[in-house]
């Protein structure tokens, strides 16, 4: 893990304002429920992305609330029911446009 964990929540009053957040916090993390992200972030990133919602929303109709994860619980955080627990996203990623299940199968094995 790069930086700290963190889960963000956000209720934001106005649809417009909603998909500003929402595309701003997907730069960042991965949406695991509606309305909370979790961000794997630096200091530098958790300060960007605090600054840009901070801009983005109306601070007397909206809220979003920042809860950081330490290391040594990052590691015992369980989920129940669909999904599991998200692990980072892998350093490569392989694009195909295998045209059939044969050539998508090879592609398996490599």
């Amino acid at each position: 893990m790069s930086g700290r964990l963190w889960v963000v929540t956000y209720d934001i009053a106005h649809a417009k304002r909603w998909r500003k957040v929402f595309t701003l916090l997907k730069r960042y993390g991965r949406a695991v429920q509606y309305s909370v992200f979790e961000c794997e972030l630096s200091d530098a990133q958790f300060r960007s992305l605090h600054a840009g919602l901070k801009s983005l929303i109306n601070h007397d109709e909206d809220r979003v609330n920042f809860y950081p994860l330490c290391g040594q619980c990052t590691p015992r955080i369980e989920v129940l029911g669909c999904g599991g627990r998200l692990e980072g996203l892998p350093d490569v990623w392989i694009i195909s446009d295998a045209k059939d299940e044969t050539d998508a199968h090879d592609l398996d094995e490599a």
